[in-house]
């Protein structure tokens, strides 16, 4: 029989994505403007001015709002693993790494956080210590995009094995999933280029990889929770059964 607080908690964790990507668009993508970063071809002088003067306080509160997000994400990371090995059931390897690579996603964005914070922090910084910060988080952030690859092929093999009449995860966003996954080996190019789509401000760099990761968290924490409103519909006869 399923528990009613249980599946109360499940919910929670299921939440904790979703707030997660409010907070992130609310917070970075918002007040620390980085739905517009400065581009990595911008110069050393440049990105002072962008983190010391013109955006520092967008810096230093938005970061501030996107790293207490990313604590958020350690649950509702722990909850994928959960809802999926239901369907995987005993030694469940993609479920527990479904739920590992979100909490080194988290880490990761804590220590990205603190970069793009400190890089702000003191306007007598130096020029290139700025750049150098800066360029050590993007860096830090984007070829994390192994991670998330690695969670997303992980939640959808699991998906996979889900047989059942009604799926938790429609084959389609399963495939949708896969699909994504391969498309975040973009966010690998920041490494080789500084200007261009593939530099850490680029459109297949940074935006493509983040719409995919915005994508997959809401979209699949929406069909999980649907999931749970099943088990807790099918909880409800069997207490009444009990109670009887």
């Amino acid at each position: 029989m399923h528990d009613p607080n249980s599946i109360r908690t499940q919910k929670i964790g299921l939440w904790c994505n979703w707030i997660f990507v409010a907070l992130t668009a609310v917070g970075w993508l918002g007040i620390a403007h980085f739905w517009a970063p400065a581009q990595a071809d911008l110069g050393i002088e440049a990105t002072k001015v962008w983190f010391s003067d013109t955006h520092k306080w967008g810096t230093i509160i938005g970061c501030s709002i996107f790293y207490v997000a990313a604590g958020l994400l350690t649950p509702g990371s722990v909850q994928f693993g959960i809802m999926l090995s239901k369907i995987e059931g005993r030694w469940p390897l993609m479920s527990i790494t479904t739920a590992v690579c979100g909490a080194f996603i988290s880490l990761i964005i804590f220590f990205n956080c603190c970069a793009w914070i400190v890089a702000s922090y003191r306007p007598e910084t130096s020029a290139d210590v700025i750049q150098s910060w800066y360029d050590w988080a993007w860096f830090a952030f984007l070829l994390g995009w192994i991670y998330l690859a690695v969670e997303m092929v992980a939640t959808g093999i699991v998906e996979l094995l889900d047989h059942r009449a009604e799926p938790m995860v429609p084959r389609w966003f399963t495939w949708l999933t896969f699909a994504g996954a391969a498309t975040l080996i973009f966010a690998a190019g920041p490494a080789f280029f500084q200007s261009g789509p593939f530099a850490y401000h680029g459109l297949l760099a940074f935006y493509l990889p983040v719409v995919v990761w915005a994508t997959y968290l809401a979209l699949t924490t929406w069909f999980m929770f649907k999931e749970l409103e099943r088990e807790a519909a099918s909880a409800a006869p069997e207490a009444e059964a009990v109670n009887v």
